[in-house]
């Protein structure tokens, strides 16, 4: 240890303490994001790409409005709401504002942990301290708007989503005779396309100045930060440029900010392929899986047999898994569970493969059928029939443990909003690049259809079996799979 370490150290750990407490408040941001906070509209619609730090522009936004430093504000305690689709969406936002913001201004018995604010059950938070005492911070997402949102008046609203246009509506009064804004930051995606068309339509209205678009491309001045001696980017333009050629055709205009809609003139997974039709086998210790989406129409119960070399089991775009789809089974028009159960004991010997060796199973939510529930499919009603085809007696109890813990135990999907959208760009980016982690059988002819033609709406056909591919894949690297 130097005669100057100890002094070091103690003067690093004071600093420390005083983040803790104080935060860490940001001076340095780039061009776009200083558009965004000197925005001269009531209602801004601040869209782009992935990357561009929007989360943390909004975690800012949010700390100056509760502080009362934006220029547009009263001098008067200031009412901020922050809202999105999701409460792990709203805990990016609040980590970033509980990393900056003085722990001063709230009560004592508040942390952020886990992604949340922890100190209290309600997620509505009185100022106590600082230039914003007496305001308040309200939480809560679409789904609760009634509860926690539309009620009470505000003068700020933040959000990391596209407002629905109902909840729009109910909060545009709550920020009336207050000189309120509304401040959306998002990157429009296909599962967003369709819901943000009447925000597009105030935007290009001329009849309503008021309500205005910043636009965020993804380029190195949107990643470059200003303000200090010398700018500085937190990434590349070799980055930026791998980053565009992981993303389908479909949504590459939307995710790199140069565009609100999709392109429509090509599929979704615009890097399928001959070159992922292979007929390789798994390595030795590859871990197999079925993936099973239900559906009561003529061909449209399917399943996919995957095999999956996860050397590393992480979700985001730089996990290492390989997968291999080595079959499939699609309903040949009987739409019962007993023929379903057999196509897919099929699919499993035509690969030498039996029920034993399957190590997770991933089924799609039960399906009512048709008809006054003809049709009926369910993970419970294919688990009995593959337990039947098996020989045994499900007329008793006792009958499912008899079938090996990964049958027995079939999972169903993690569904919540943008899964669809998640799933399929991973798979997307599992196809990419010099050496894809994705190839399918020349036997799944219905599944090389399917990837070839899907466009991304949710009611086509094609989605049957894309959705019983990534049920697997996605759920394998997640690691969600009873063990």
């Amino acid at each position: 240890m130097t005669p100057d370490q100890p002094r070091r150290e103690m003067l690093t750990g004071d600093r420390d303490r005083r983040a803790a407490v104080l935060g860490r408040p940001r001076t340095r941001w780039t061009a776009p994001q200083q558009r965004v906070f000197d925005s001269p509209y009531t209602v801004t619609v601040a869209w782009g790409a992935n990357g561009t730090g929007k989360s943390l522009m909004l975690a800012e936004i949010v700390r100056r409005g509760l502080a009362r430093e934006l220029p547009w504000q009263r001098a008067e305690p200031q009412t901020v709401i922050l809202t999105g689709n999701s409460w792990s969406q709203i805990g990016v936002t609040l980590g970033y504002l509980w990393e900056t913001v003085d722990k001063r201004w709230f009560k004592e018995s508040l942390h952020f942990e886990a992604g949340a604010v922890r100190g209290q059950r309600l997620p509505v938070f009185d100022i106590i301290g600082g230039p914003g005492r007496g305001g308040q911070l309200r939480c809560g997402t679409f789904n609760a708007g009634a509860q926690n949102l539309a009620g009470p008046r505000a003068h700020l609203v933040v959000s990391d989503e596209p407002l629905e246009e109902a909840l729009y509506n109910e909060l545009v009064p709550r920020l009336f005779g207050r000189q309120g804004r509304i401040i959306m930051g998002f990157t429009p995606t296909l599962g967003t396309s369709a819901d943000v068309e009447y925000l597009w339509k105030k935007v290009d209205d001329p009849a309503m100045p008021w309500v205005g678009e910043i636009q965020i491309p993804l380029t190195l001045d949107a990643v470059t930060l200003r303000g200090g001696l010398v700018p500085y980017s937190w990434t590349t333009q070799e980055e930026i440029d791998r980053m565009e050629q992981n993303l389908s055709a479909m949504e590459r205009d939307m995710r790199m900010g140069r565009s609100r809609t999709p392109r429509l003139d090509t599929a979704y997974f615009s890097s399928w392929g001959p070159q992922l039709i292979r007929n390789e086998r798994p390595p030795e210790g590859a871990r197999v899986g079925v993936g099973i989406d239900h559906g009561s129409r003529p061909g449209a119960q399917r399943a996919v047999l995957v095999a999956l070399d996860a050397r590393r089991l992480a979700w985001g775009p730089d996990h290492e898994s390989r997968a291999w789809v080595l079959d499939e089974y699609q309903g040949d028009g009987r739409t019962e569970s007993e023929d379903d159960a057999r196509g897919i004991l099929a699919m499993l010997e035509r690969q030498g493969l039996r029920v034993e060796h399957v190590d997770v199973w991933i089924g799609d939510r039960a399906h009512g059928g048709y008809q006054g529930g003809n049709g009926a499919k369910s993970n419970e009603r294919l688990k009995a029939s593959i337990a039947k085809a098996l020989g045994h007696d499900t007329r008793g109890t006792g009958w499912t443990e008899r079938l090996p813990a990964a049958l027995r135990y079939m999972q169903q999907p993690r569904k919540y909003d943008r899964s669809v959208w998640e799933g399929c760009e991973m798979l997307h980016r599992m196809m990419v690049g010099a050496e894809p982690r994705l190839q399918v059988s020349s036997r799944c002819t219905a599944l090389h259809d399917d990837l070839r033609q899907w466009q991304g709406r949710t009611r086509d056909p094609h989605k049957d079996g894309i959705d019983a591919l990534r049920y697997v894949v996605v759920g394998m690297i997640e690691g969600r799979e009873r063990r």
